[in-house]
């Protein structure tokens, strides 16, 4: 497997900003005009060490040519996984985004988020894209780690380019770093 990532894409927060494009074309937040295309058959997103400028929940959508799509099409499942209790099943359908993170803490030095994420159709005009989330984060309130495992999908056919990262409530990631890759053929 070594070799098989190819990275196409990356941002690093440097000041606090409210959303992420990583893809997207000219949209991107990188400057590097990286869009997800045909190149690869798969992509890969990751997140690390996001921090946040309040207590907030990462949200993802898709983008098209460059835009968030806040649509009523995103279908999600997923498990809420919790070291100190049992876990949750979440799902839902026709939603305008996904939480694609539990909520991320912002008075503690430890509370940061970490994911990754496969992207799959996403250059296939004709198919759904859709996203595989894999995510862990340690909760220091709760003195404990809490991660999701599961994906969602965008129920329109068409082709996606990227995809945006926001917080739910309008807050601002003040560190962090997103990378987009290739999987190689």
């Amino acid at each position: 497997m070594a070799g098989s990532l190819i990275k196409i894409d990356e941002f690093t927060v440097s000041s606090a900003v409210a959303s992420v494009i990583i893809g997207g074309g000219s949209s991107g937040s990188s400057g590097l005009n990286a869009s997800i295309d045909s190149t690869y058959d798969v992509y890969m997103v990751t997140m690390n060490n996001l921090k946040v400028s309040a207590d907030d929940v990462p949200i993802m959508r898709v983008t098209k040519s460059g835009t968030a799509q806040s649509d009523s099409e995103y279908d999600f499942a997923y498990k809420y996984l919790k070291a100190d209790t049992g876990f949750a099943n979440l799902s839902n359908t026709n939603q305008t985004k996904v939480d694609c993170m539990a909520t991320i803490e912002s008075s503690v030095s430890a509370g940061n988020g970490n994911g990754v994420y496969y992207l799959f159709n996403f250059a296939n005009a004709s198919e759904y894209s859709f996203i595989t989330i894999e995510e862990a984060h340690f909760q220091q309130t709760q003195n404990t780690v809490y991660g999701f495992q599961g994906g969602f999908v965008h129920t329109v056919a068409s082709a996606s380019d990227g995809v945006f990262i926001a917080l739910d409530s309008g807050n601002n990631y003040t560190a962090g770093k997103f990378s987009l890759f290739g999987l190689k053929k």
